[in-house]
């Protein structure tokens, strides 16, 4: 047991929803969780053990023991909607992992150990999990299905019930900001107070953790107009959605700001400003985490990325973009994957052009 131990790591107990103290899930050697694989980008599988520790002296009796991977939806409503509450279950895998040799016939298991596989289709939401404006949430369990005698009269079979959360990220590339800007807004003239503005985007997919650069350029022809601020936000939005009800919230997320007496003019100009504004799209030390863009059946998640300039003797310029906000690997195996594929699709190649060869030589 206690090599076992040393080579495996455990959920922890507050994963568990349905629990037993010798019927445990663990992760497959050298993972620290079920999910194996980049979901969005590779073949992605779900891998892990059920282990099993019961006493010599009260041996579990079973004839199977199924794995069930289920996806769900829920949105609880307020109590003056509670009969719109949504539990959606988007999809359920099932697996025979273990059978009795002799059908119908229960078996006595002290020590057993029965890991499992479960390729994973690439269409699934990533989970999350929010509060506002109404608890929302998208969750996967793993679930260990135990056939045993019944201990009721009249019943034929029991089941045992071992369940515990599996925590499913989506992933994207790393993010290249591209070689021409992306318009957010540009005056075609000045506006009545002599303002002409211009605010850009080097890339509308963002990744979380990442930072990024939104070029701003502002000409004031008129000595009475400064820049008092500038702010910056990524906005996110929630809709959930049942029949008829319809619930909306937005918040912002990120900010940064700069205030006029920070901007420095371009090099030769009186009156010409040239910002390079910068938002870190960081989760750490934040007291809400940002979440990926999501669209399901009742859950949508949104973002916009939002200019505000606060200008003195003008009115203040206010505009957004939407953009996708999204998880994303880091350069490495980035590589790793390409290089992968790169050989994957030599493989396949090679394999069609030697059958091409033999169909020849038999013809």
């Amino acid at each position: 047991m206690k090599d076992f131990m040393d080579l495996t790591k455990f959920p922890p107990k507050s994963q568990y929803k349905d629990s037993c103290k010798n019927i445990f899930f663990s992760y497959s050697q050298n993972n620290s969780n079920f999910q194996q694989g980049y979901l969005g980008i590779q073949q992605t599988k779900i891998t892990g053990i059920l282990n099993i520790r019961r006493p010599i002296t009260n041996p579990l009796l079973t004839d199977k023991i199924e794995i069930i991977f289920t996806g769900k939806e829920f949105v609880k409503w307020n109590e003056a909607e509670v009969g719109n509450n949504i539990s959606n279950k988007f999809i359920e895998l099932s697996y025979i992992i273990w059978e009795s040799s002799i059908k119908g016939v229960y078996q006595k298991i002290t020590e057993l150990d029965l890991p499992f596989e479960i390729p994973l289709p690439d269409y699934l939401p990533a989970s999350l999990l929010f509060k506002r404006p109404i608890t929302s949430k998208i969750y996967y369990i793993l679930k260990a299905k135990i056939s045993r005698p019944t201990k009721y009269f009249g019943l034929k079979c029991d089941v045992k019930i071992v369940s515990v959360m599996c925590p499913i990220t989506r992933w994207n590339l790393p993010i290249k900001p591209t070689s021409l800007l992306i318009p957010m807004v540009r005056t075609s003239n000045p506006t009545s107070k002599g303002v002409e503005y211009e605010v850009n985007l080097y890339q509308t997919t963002l990744g979380i953790g990442n930072s990024i650069i939104i070029p701003i350029s502002l000409t004031l022809e008129n000595m009475k107009v400064y820049v008092k601020r500038i702010k910056i936000c990524l906005k996110e939005y929630h809709q959930l959605m049942q029949k008829k009800v319809v619930h909306y919230n937005s918040e912002d997320i990120v900010k940064s700001e700069i205030f006029g007496d920070q901007l420095m003019l371009v090099s030769g100009t009186m009156n010409k400003y040239e910002i390079k504004a910068k938002l870190d799209l960081v989760t750490k030390n934040q007291e809400k985490p940002i979440l990926p863009s999501v669209h399901s059946d009742h859950i949508v998640i949104w973002h916009k990325i939002e200019v505000k300039i606060t200008l003195n003797d003008a009115p203040k310029i206010k505009f957004e973009k939407e953009v996708n906000v999204v998880n994303t690997i880091c350069e490495e195996d980035a590589s790793m994957i390409t290089e992968e594929r790169r050989r994957s699709n030599w493989s396949k190649m090679d394999k069609l052009s030697a059958k091409a060869v033999y169909n020849l030589l038999i013809n």
